[in-house]
């Protein structure tokens, strides 16, 4: 069973659909600062919400498929998005009280950074100068 994740983990299709989900929640994340009608507001929501649920799975499928449990933390990367993915899950009502909550969820457009290996490699360029 571990192998079957380690290696749905690796997939470049899986990866592919990662990269893509986080920039249609950024599309998505953006989309909400405008005035919406309240329908096309809460089809966004659903949107939101089934994203969240396959951030979930996909740490999930991620640790399941790391052979050494104990490595998964060891990786900034991987504390990184389990920590976004966690702040997601936090129910945030819609008054400006809780707008810093809800600009955290933005942070999940950073995951890119993660999932697409080049982009770690340029920011640890950029960090090293």
């Amino acid at each position: 069973m571990i192998d079957f994740f380690s290696k749905l983990k690796d997939n470049r299709i899986f990866q592919f659909s990662v990269v893509v989900i986080i920039i249609l929640n950024a599309i998505l994340i953006g989309a909400t600062t405008y005035q919406l009608d309240p329908i096309f507001l809460n089809t966004i929501h659903l949107l939101d919400y089934a994203i969240t649920v396959f951030f979930v799975i996909e740490i999930l499928i991620r640790f399941i498929g790391e052979k050494e449990k104990k490595n998964f933390l060891k990786d900034g990367w991987n504390v990184f998005d389990t920590i976004i993915v966690a702040i997601s899950l936090i129910p945030i009502p819609n008054n400006s009280s809780f707008l810093v909550l809800r600009l955290l969820r933005i942070f999940r457009v950073l995951r890119l950074i993660s999932v697409i290996p080049e982009l770690k490699k340029l920011l640890k360029l950029f960090l090293l100068q």
